[in-house]
Formats: C-alpha cells, structure tokens, sequence
C-alpha cells in the first residue's frame, strides 16, 4: 500500500502539524497489518465503555491483548501471521526463524525489533531466579534461546522439540513474547544498570526482583496495565490506570498502532477504552442492561441473567449476540484417581464406579431446571466443531438409570450402609466425595454440582460440598488434598491446545495431577507412576510435540481421545448455552458467530481496532 493512501484519526492532526508526532507514515511498519472489516471501513471518534471490576486483568487482556507475534484467527481455526509475517522451522522443530514486520514502533515511538524478543528470552525467562511469569511452553529457565538474525528477524532456538510452538505463541501465553521493550525494561534489572538499587530504595522496596515485577510483569497482573511510562503495542494506552480506590481506568490512542483497515486508515478507529468499576458482578450486570457498557460478555453471561439481558435490549438501546461456546460443558466431575487416601484412590480409579455414578445422574433433570430444557446430555468429550467429535464418546452413560448404578455399586462390593443409607468403603467409612468447589464458578454450574449431591445420595454416595476461595482450590490441588474439583468443561474445541479432561495434560487434568507430574518430572516426590493407557497418551503427546505437520498432529491427538473415550476418566454432565454479548446498538465490526475461549482470548483475535460507533 503506498505512503499516501494512509490516514489517522482527525484527533492526532493537532500534534502532527506541532511537530509533536510524526506524520502517519513515519509511524507505521512498512508492511501494517491490514484489517479487512467485518462489515465496513468504519469512522473515527468515540469511547468504548464497559463495566468491570477493577483487579479483572483477565477483561483488559481480552481487549488490549492478542499483541503476539502470531494470532489465531477470529474462529479458532487457524493460526495467522499478527506482528510476525511468517516463520520457518527446521525438520526437527527445535529451531524457529520469525519474522517481523519492518519498521514496527512501541507506543512511545521507539523501535519495536527482534532484539526485544531476544531479550525476553534470554535476560528475563534465561534468569534461573526470574521470580515473574514463565511460560507453560518455557518451563525452566534454559528451554530457550534467542538471537536477533537483524533488526526484524529472530532465531528462537528449543531445548526440546516443540511442533506446536507457532501455535502456542498464537495462544494466550504468546503475549508476553512481544510485551518486554528493552530499553524500559532492563533498567530494572543489575546487569543493565548498575545504579538500579537507588532506583528500588527511592521507591520503597526491598529488592530489584520485586521492584521488576511492579515494572514490568506479565500481562496476567494488574500492574502490566497499570504503568503509563511502559511503552505497548496494543491499541490503546493506559491514561488513567486501574486501582482498588479508582471509579475507573481509560486507555487512549495508541498513535504508533501497527494495523490498518483496507482503505489506509490505521486502527484504532474509537479514541478510547473506560472500564467503569463496580463493586461486584451483580451491580456490574445492572450497569450493563441499563445501556452503560457498548460490548460485554466478561461477568454478565450466565443462565439466570438472560432473562433480564434479554428483557432489556430495547429499552437501552443494545443487541444480544451469541458467541458459541468452546467449552463442552456446563459442570465436569472427575475422581481423583491419585488421591492421597488408599481406599478412595483404589475407588476412584475404578472405572465401573465411575460408569455408576454417571448413570445416577439424572441430566434432563438439570437442563429442564436451570436450562429450561434448552441443552442436553453430555459428556467430557469433544464437541460437534471439533474434528475430534464422536457421538458415543459424547453420550456414553448419560442415560439416567439408578437401578443400573446400584447393581454396579453393589457388583464392586459396596453393598453394607451406614444408619443414614450410604454405602460404606472397604475401610467400614462411609463413601464420602468431598468437591472443593469456589465461587469463580457460574451460578449454574454451582446449581448443577448441587443437584448432582441429591442424585448421588439416591445411591448411598455422599457429595459433600465445600466452597473455598480460588487461591485456597489451587493450594489443595496443588497438595493433591482434594477428592473431585468441579469444573467446566474446557476443551470442546482447540483440543490440542487444551486437553485437560482427556489425558494428564496440565496441572488442571484434576483427575491424574500425579500422573502429569511424572509426565513432567518422573522423580519429583509428587510424581505418580501412571498406567499403561496414560503412558501411552503421554507419548502420542511427545510425538505431537516433536512434529510441525498437522496432519500428523491431528492423527496423533484422535489416538489420545481414544484412549479417553475408553477409559473414561471424567464425568460430564449437559452442554452449555452459547455465551451471550451485550453490543450497542451503533457499534459496528463485531463478527458474528466468534467462539469464546480462553486460550482464544476473546474477543481481541477479531482486531477490537476495528470496532467503531455509526454516529447515524
């Protein structure tokens, strides 16, 4: 595109006439990223309100985010080139050639480059004492090495194979690869700035570490969106930044942001973002149908809200969008196959017991109470969207049939009961499940586990609930101190990016956290050795990882959920309703049928700088 078929926004004229800022071609890359609009070329002006709550980094990361070298596409079936043109790999996958478009600049007008990258690898995540974030495809300290090629071309080099690298930097762990500018952030750190402890001293901390991860953090703390002096290269730049005594944040225009729509007009097209704080979710959804958000989905979206959602549209002057949901269900249950208590683990990891106790689930009863009716029997397993779909897989003991369940309760031994009629276990102790749920969860899916406790009682099991807070639920996990961690039913679609209920895949696949430790560190004390079937999919996985074909990846990965599928290692319950958005009635650019995910980080895949108000 030539130099002066570009243009910017009428608000940025003021200071390129001072000499202030410098014309619109000077900032931007020689090759932007070019934007086809979802529905149009849209006008410039405008603020994006929306309701939050003001320690919700997971909100800001979805609108200011997806700044990666590599994104996935807006329907999550693809991954395409953001701040990086391209890449190449060598046939092992353990090196990786990126690159970056030329003559990119930070938000403070400087040179965005490879050296930048190289030293987020090598002088942040290559610290064997980086107190800060590390990456789940960076796990130790020398998994990866850097070397700037030139100015806009990065040679990342793997300690291990990784087939699967460019995609995870599509993901949300990416955004860091492209968040660390180094001539802010290395005078933070000693071997840059000898003078760095004056620094730390004048502003009141105890060390240059903990004064580093106030300046610069990664993108999942609140500081990252809170400092105006770290330079961005997202669309729009703190001005008034987030804290627990402020009614609200804004961030502005980003005048060096390097994508454009088809006509030459760089993006963004609104002047500014303001989240509005509110004390909780509830007052957040009041605030939201009374027309004081353009664009919300984050807090609002559950079952018991759509009535007034809905109910209000009109009289507020918004539209309901849907957003299919990439999660497979609404609650997953799974045992603790290597709990810590002998007797229970013995239980747990017998799969008839499990079969049993998903019979005694009546799941038409939970759609018709919480769902009206609206969705339907599901299991732990891919959805329709997916490639790796299976109609048995998603049906398999969904039937309701508590004389079933009883027989094979009885077939396993637990056939003696307490004065209250619950079987009792091998030990003479009643068979009592404890799930360490959290208020995180929807209210539906809360609604649901408790229905779940009277259905299983109609079997002499007892689910006794226990509501703790989220850093408590990952304390206890992370202690293996838990029987079952309820949980949605991440990993409908985008499978290979998110597999925790189909193998020992994260420190999330609640079912086997022991087995994912000897999948990670055979000789760590928290290791457990895992079965044949769970060895095997842990070795599909390597395979995965060690080969950029995708073909291959995807024959590999319908191995794993074959496996799952037989061994059946969590139980489901319904499928979810699709995520429901709140949109102003003049917002134009919001794609239609975008899939909500966390990894997917939505809505930012679908380019927010292309979101615009017709002032019609």
């Amino acid at each position: 595109m030539p130099a002066f078929a570009y243009q910017q926004a009428p608000s940025l004229d003021a200071q390129v006439k001072a000499g202030t800022l410098p014309s619109v071609e000077k900032r931007l890359p020689q090759d932007p990223l070019v934007v086809t609009p979802f529905q149009s070329v849209g006008q410039y002006g405008g603020t994006l309100d929306l309701v939050g709550l003001w320690g919700d980094n997971g909100h800001r990361m979805r609108i200011l985010g997806n700044n990666n070298l590599f994104s996935f596409n807006h329907t999550y079936t693809d991954v395409v080139p953001s701040l990086a043109t391209g890449y190449e790999a060598n046939a092992e996958a353990t090196e990786y050639t990126i690159f970056l478009r030329k003559g990119m600049k930070w938000s403070d007008g400087s040179d965005f480059s490879a050296h930048d990258i190289v030293y987020y690898v090598n002088d942040v995540l290559g610290d064997p004492n980086h107190a800060g974030n590390r990456p789940l495809f960076f796990k130790s300290h020398d998994a990866a090495r850097a070397e700037a090629i030139n100015a806009h071309t990065v040679k990342i080099s793997l300690k291990e194979p990784n087939g699967l690298f460019i995609r995870q930097l599509a993901g949300v762990d990416g955004s860091n690869m492209a968040a660390f500018n180094k001539a802010y952030c290395s005078q933070f750190q000693p071997q840059f700035n000898a003078d760095v402890e004056k620094l730390v001293k004048a502003d009141g901390f105890s060390s240059w570490r903990e004064y580093y991860e106030v300046k610069c953090p990664a993108h999942y703390f609140t500081p990252f969106y809170a400092n105006a002096d770290r330079p961005t290269m997202a669309p729009w730049v703190v001005e008034t930044p987030p804290s627990a005594n402020a009614p609200f944040a804004e961030y502005v225009r980003n005048p060096y942001y390097w994508q454009v729509d088809t006509a030459g007009n760089q993006l963004p097209y609104i002047d500014s973002v303001k989240w509005t704080f509110s004390e909780n979710k509830e007052e957040m959804l009041l605030r939201a149908v009374a027309g004081k958000t353009d664009f919300q989905a984050r807090h609002i979206d559950n079952a018991a809200n759509r009535p007034l959602i809905f109910g209000n549209a009109e009289k507020s002057g918004y539209k309901v969008m849907l957003r299919p949901e990439t999660r497979m269900n609404v609650l997953v249950i799974a045992f603790n196959q290597n709990a810590k208590d002998p007797v229970k683990r013995e239980l747990f990891a017998n799969k008839d017991f499990r079969i049993a106790m998903s019979h005694a689930i009546d799941r038409w009863d939970i759609s018709e109470t919480l769902f009206a009716g609206a969705v339907e029997p599901y299991q732990a397993a891919p959805l329709e969207a997916s490639p790796f779909f299976s109609e048995e897989f998603a049906k398999q003991y969904t039937e309701f049939d508590l004389k079933k369940a009883n027989q094979m309760l009885d077939k396993l031994g637990l056939t003696k009961r307490d004065k209250d009629g619950f079987r009792l276990m091998s030990n003479g102790e009643r068979i009592r499940v404890e799930a360490l749920s959290t208020t995180l969860v929807k209210p539906e899916t809360r609604d649901a586990l408790e229905m779940v406790k009277k259905h299983w009682q109609e079997v002499g099991v007892m689910l006794d609930i226990r509501i703790v807070d989220r850093s408590l639920q990952n304390s206890m996990r992370f202690a293996n101190d838990y029987d079952v961690i309820p949980w949605y039913g991440d990993g409908g679609v985008g499978i290979i990016d998110e597999a925790r209920w189909y193998m020992p895949f994260s420190p999330e696949s609640t079912f086997g956290l022991g087995w994912y430790n000897w999948s990670a560190t055979p000789d760590a004390d928290s290791a457990v050795e895992p079965p044949a079937a769970v060895k095997k999919q842990i070795d599909l996985y390597n395979q995965i990882r060690i080969t950029a074909d995708k073909s291959k990846q995807n024959e590999l990965m319908q191995q794993i959920i074959d496996i799952a599928e037989d061994n059946f290692y969590a139980i489901g319950t319904v499928n979810g309703l699709p995520s429901t958005v709140i949109v102003n009635e003049k917002l134009r650019n919001v794609p239609e049928g975008m899939p909500e995910s966390y990894n997917l980080m939505t809505p930012a895949p679908m380019r927010v700088g292309q979101l615009w108000f017709d002032k019609k």
